[in-house]
């Protein structure tokens, strides 16, 4: 999995902390261009507006380990769009990959939820089972694998069948990208390990968030 090389910069700013009005600004990449460093600017005040965003920041705010933002350029041919980084507690977004402001916020609700796994637990970074957890927590929650995106890829299917396959796709996929569960046994044994604990659960949210029906202004008419 290709990674940004942090810059000493990025290393010695101090993180923004994130508070219950989550003003917060990504720090970005000096190889971006004007147009993607504003376009990142605006996909990411957008987003702090998502209701999921809201929650993952002030919890993590609450727990002590605010997360920083860094909107990276990427390589053309890599898969991933964005990561988290555990050992800078940071995420960084391919603001020269998204043009979407839904699905930025989608990734970054992803990314989000694997900071809040870190921060909450001592995730073991060598074990397949703790990863495979907060991978099958970040594609359940996030969105990615919400029924209506993925209505023809798994047609014929039922609905809960089809989105437990999108969530398990996606997590074995994450899992193939780390080099320690390359192995496809491994990762599918680790994927059976944390499923029954980890695919019901919701935690920061009170219940799973797509059946949370309750209304929420949209970011966008803020």
């Amino acid at each position: 999995m290709w990674r940004p090389s942090f810059s000493s910069e990025y290393d010695n700013t101090p993180v923004e902390k994130a508070s219950g009005s989550i003003v917060m600004e990504p720090k970005c990449d000096s190889n971006l261009t004007s147009f993607q460093f504003r376009s990142c600017q605006l996909l990411s005040r957008q987003a702090f507006g998502f209701w999921k965003v809201e929650i993952l920041l002030n919890a993590l705010s609450a727990m002590k380990a605010p997360v920083d933002l860094v909107c990276v350029r990427c390589p053309a041919d890599v898969r991933h769009r964005a990561g988290y980084s555990p050992k800078h507690n940071r995420i960084w977004m391919c603001a020269n990959r998204f043009w979407n402001p839904f699905e930025f916020r989608r990734v970054l609700v992803h990314e989000l939820t694997h900071a809040f796994d870190f921060a909450r637990a001592k995730v073991d970074t060598g074990s397949c089972v703790h990863i495979a957890c907060t991978e099958i927590r970040a594609w359940n929650l996030s969105g990615e694998c919400d029924l209506w995106r993925n209505s023809f890829k798994y047609f014929g299917e039922e609905m809960i069948n089809r989105k437990q396959r999108c969530v398990r796709d996606g997590a074995v996929a994450s899992l193939l990208e780390n080099e320690r569960c390359q192995d496809t046994y491994v990762a599918h044994a680790a994927l059976e390990e944390a499923w029954p604990q980890c695919w019901r659960d919701y935690w920061p949210f009170t219940t799973k968030p797509d059946l949370d029906t309750r209304w929420r202004q949209s970011p966008m008419l803020r």
